[in-house]
């Protein structure tokens, strides 16, 4: 049986190629380092490394091994990082997760509005994509979570604070008309949004498309609408996007069109972490699940 220190050893000596850089990355001594690696070789029963003067090889099965100590050597880099994150973690701020595109938007709306009657509170906002979001990803400093459709979970409190649809959002130069069907769409280059609603769900953009044989030219990827929003600002394409993003474009610079028979609908959603137990983000929340900005 190998220990965590052994496997970050290995992974360190593969990757560089080197047991002197792996020993400065690693904090220790060299010898260290192949003194490790010879006890795991005798452990193992077959070499990891051929040395060949000063030159490093991995072995076949140091090649198999790889991949698995990378992956061990990630969860023990999370673990860490989420220890460190619980040790630092403020409880004098509501940490709330949200998408870029929201953080610009909806959320300082919705703060704003909080701190007429709540002046004293604290907010600190975590940056992320909906879909680390969603699934929860490095986020043990995180109180709740404000995103585009989150599934409900049992286990988490959830409230639907805005409803809305998407809309096509074009460079003023491509003369696009107001009302748009996709199918005449395609000459034009199209910038993919790789959040959830993008992705191959029963009722995503990207299934609509395949389902319709509507072959877009993807030509550029982003996970924020914010994002897109600036390049097509810029000229450079066309992307379907939340209607609430859209209302901040420039309207000299880009259209906004209607998607003819489309049902691109979404929800912004806020889950409250089940852990959590203060009043403070108990109180916002609740304030969150009688907000509609729906008619905004």
């Amino acid at each position: 049986m190998l220990s965590s220190k052994q496997i970050e050893i290995f992974y360190e000596v593969y990757k560089n190629n080197s047991m002197t850089i792996a020993a400065e990355r690693l904090g220790i001594s060299q010898p260290s380092v192949s003194k490790t690696l010879s006890v795991m070789e005798k452990n193992l029963g077959f070499k990891l490394f051929i040395r060949e003067g000063k030159r490093l090889y991995p072995s076949e099965e140091a090649n198999d091994l790889y991949e698995h100590a990378s992956i061990v050597n990630s969860q023990l880099k999370n673990f860490n990082y989420i220890a460190n994150t619980f040790k630092s973690r403020s409880t004098d701020f509501i940490n709330i997760g949200t998408t870029p595109s929201l953080a610009e938007t909806i959320v300082p709306e919705l703060i704003k509005k909080y701190l007429t009657t709540n002046p004293n509170t604290r907010f600190n906002l975590i940056n992320l994509n909906s879909i680390d979001l969603i699934e929860d990803r490095y986020k043990p400093d995180i109180d709740m979570t404000i995103c585009f459709n989150a599934p409900k979970k049992n286990k988490l409190k959830s409230a639907v604070i805005k409803t809305g649809r998407h809309v096509l959002v074009s460079p003023k130069s491509f003369e696009i008309k107001d009302s748009v069907d996709l199918r005449n769409m395609s000459k034009f280059p199209y910038i993919e949004i790789t959040n959830l609603l993008s992705l191959y769900t029963e009722n995503s953009i990207m299934n609509y498309l395949i389902q319709n044989n509507i072959k877009m030219d993807f030509f550029a990827k982003s996970d924020s609408y914010s994002a897109a929003l600036s390049m097509i600002s810029q000229g450079i394409g066309i992307s379907i996007l939340d209607d609430n993003t859209s209302q901040r474009a420039d309207l000299n610079k880009v259209n906004i069109s209607d998607i003819e028979n489309t049902n691109f609908e979404y929800e912004v959603n806020a889950l409250l972490k089940k852990e959590v137990v203060r009043s403070d983000c108990d109180k916002f929340f609740n304030f969150l699940c009688e907000s509609d900005l729906s008619s905004h």
